[in-house]
């Protein structure tokens, strides 16, 4: 079977439009652990660059320090996290 992406959109608190694409099995498991530590544990200052490179896609290019809030930026990240591993 050939990888085929899904979507999702998402509107943040603040009323931000988001698209969200998830990425191969293989690069999921090279986020995933690019983004945690020793123990599994996720490490913000890698897995929020790591969301906003790789599965944000609209708008692309963001950064963390795009966002207004902290809230937003994690508002956003984390869905687009949970979307990663569940594609729901």
């Amino acid at each position: 079977m050939a990888f085929t992406p899904k979507t999702k959109e998402f509107t943040s608190e603040a009323g931000n439009n988001y698209t969200f694409q998830n990425v191969p099995n293989s690069k999921q498991a090279e986020i995933i652990d690019d983004g945690t530590g020793l123990h599994g544990k996720v490490l913000n200052s890698r897995m929020m660059p790591l969301m906003l490179k790789h599965v944000v896609v609209i708008p692309n290019e963001l950064k963390m320090d795009d966002f207004d809030t902290w809230e937003e930026l994690e508002e956003v990240t984390s869905e687009a996290f949970q979307f990663l591993r569940t594609r729901q």
